[in-house]
């Protein structure tokens, strides 16, 4: 059984370690046999679902969370609903309500978020009942390790063990030019000229739930699972006391949104299967390194024949779809024909599949040669400054360094002169440590981090001046710090010292850092061990 006590600032309840044990184990079994056969359809889920034990995972996994605290359209939270009710109480009720089939999903509360960096924009964000985040989280236990099998290693968005960073470096290696003979020489090429910047229209808001449902029951045979599914779909949205309809779309805010929206949008790699995985090819063996050198060999096949090759990277429904033509003294006004043409073929696709519209403004054909803007930052080869070869690079767009310290410059304003020092730095300190974290892998960063810390460290004293009234050398004695033997001053102020974002180490990501999610690991034990 799980415990609802809790050490202050921890979660309310915890699961039991044999239910995250006993759970993890029926995840292992349905990724193993997923992955074994891509065309198995799984017709006995819903036990796994309203057990007990998937519950109290579920559990788990809301009351860590820290969206816990925020409530739903019945305005209950999980630390009142386990006070209130207790867990296992909660759990059983709740087991019963499904078996019984007398749960129905609540509608979303919807919220508008300030889109950062765009102001007057606004990203609407549905927030469950603490009920249905907790059924959601069942189902997502169940759902996520067979569908894990079947996503695309080209897709990083919103899964277990990918992240932004690796969907950029991927992005990077593709793009590195590679060397060919030609009259006996090695010659660096391009493998991909031209790219697409896709830009899908209000994508959450409009996928087609027809649609979507229909690639779920290529997987899911289990008819109450579905409907399940369908029903979060077909919820509804609850905004200044106005109910609304969900006709299209998956709501961002729920636990289980994301990975239908990745079912879906998995539409897009299926489309370039070829070039990419040729996961359902009846002669290859299901090992991911024998489909990914077979999905190269066709690469470099087609080229030869003189065939387009598309190879595209996605982060949940921000993409990059690469374009190399075969080589030739047209390479360039081929690949940048073939480009332009799979634009109008792709947004066609996608209108069709899912109901979707790429916006024609925003998604641009772009060579690679120039900046293209992906996962807030720049992606393009150019000449090394140093020895002058073609290299591929990410960098930190200059635009949201500028946001950054504009940021910065906010938080220092007059109006915030009433605050003392130690408290302004602990709301900065966060600030400036997670934005340097999100570039430290850039090209350049180093640089960029430096003229930061500088541009920081003089709004600080600019604003230390403007609250005191002193001189910067008596400032300087009353609120800076020196390292023993260094020559440079930081703030500080109590036991809150300002973080420098040069003291990161900036390096290059890896994609061997990247780890496989728990139940893709070989542990052949069955379900209930």
């Amino acid at each position: 059984m799980g415990t609802a006590h809790a050490a202050p600032g921890k979660a309310v309840y915890a699961a039991s370690q044999s239910d995250l044990d006993w759970l993890r184990s029926v995840q292992r079994e349905l990724h193993r046999r997923s992955r074994e056969d891509p065309d198995y359809v799984f017709r006995k889920l819903w036990g796994f679902i309203v057990d007990p034990r998937t519950l109290r995972c579920a559990l788990h996994r809301v009351a860590r969370n820290r969206g816990s605290r925020t409530a739903g359209v019945d305005g209950i939270t999980m630390g009142s609903l386990i006070r209130d009710i207790g867990a296992e109480l909660f759990a059983q009720k709740l087991r019963e309500e499904l078996r019984c089939r007398t749960y129905r999903p609540s509608p979303v509360r919807r919220v508008l978020i300030p889109k950062t960096g765009q102001p007057g924009k606004y990203r609407p964000l549905g927030i469950p009942t603490v009920q249905d985040r907790v059924v959601q989280a069942a189902l997502k236990s169940i759902l996520e390790p067979i569908f894990e099998a079947d996503f695309f290693p080209v897709s990083y968005g919103f899964r277990p063990g990918r992240g932004v960073h690796g969907a950029l470096e991927h992005l990077r290696m593709l793009l590195r030019p590679r060397p060919i003979c030609e009259q006996g020489k090695a010659v660096n090429r391009l493998p991909y000229q031209w790219a697409i910047e896709g830009d899908i229209k209000g994508c959450f808001d409009n996928i087609n739930h027809h649609a979507l449902m229909n690639r779920v029951r290529r997987r899911i045979g289990d008819l109450k699972v579905n409907r399940l599914v369908s029903a979060f779909l077909k919820a509804g949205v609850l905004s200044e006391e106005q109910f609304s309809r969900t006709e299209a779309g998956t709501p961002q805010g729920g636990i289980l949104s994301p990975l239908l929206a990745n079912i879906a949008l998995s539409v897009i790699e299926e489309r370039y299967e070829r070039h990419v995985w040729p996961r359902r090819t009846p002669t290859l063996r299901t090992d991911p390194e024998t489909i990914t050198r077979r999905a190269n060999e066709r690469r470099t096949t087609d080229r030869r024949r003189g065939l387009p090759v598309f190879v595209p990277i996605r982060y949940a429904d921000d993409f990059i779809l690469l374009v190399g033509a075969p080589p030739g003294p047209q390479q360039q006004a081929d690949a940048e024909r073939y480009a332009n043409e799979e634009k109008s073929a792709l947004a066609a696709f996608l209108k069709n599949e899912l109901g979707l519209e790429l916006s024609e403004a925003k998604t641009l054909v772009t060579p690679v040669t120039r900046p293209m803007r992906f996962l807030g930052h720049h992606i393009l080869v150019r000449r090394h400054p140093g020895h002058r070869r073609m290299v591929s690079a990410s960098l930190v767009p200059k635009e949201r360094s500028k946001l950054f310290r504009e940021r910065v410059k906010r938080r220092f304003s007059n109006s915030t002169k009433n605050q003392s020092l130690s408290k302004q730095l602990r709301k900065l300190n966060p600030m400036l440590r997670g934005w340097a974290n999100f570039y430290r892998h850039a090209w350049g960063a180093k640089k960029v981090f430096n003229f930061l810390d500088h541009y920081v460290w003089w709004t600080v004293a600019r604003w230390l001046t403007k609250k005191h009234r002193l001189s910067l050398k008596r400032l300087a004695r009353r609120y800076g710090w020196r390292k023993p033997g260094g020559r440079c001053v930081r703030w500080k102020d109590g036991e809150v010292t300002l973080f420098e974002t040069s003291q990161l180490t900036v390096e290059q990501y890896k994609l061997g850092w990247m780890h496989a999610p728990y139940f893709a690991t070989n542990v052949d034990r069955e379900p209930g061990a």
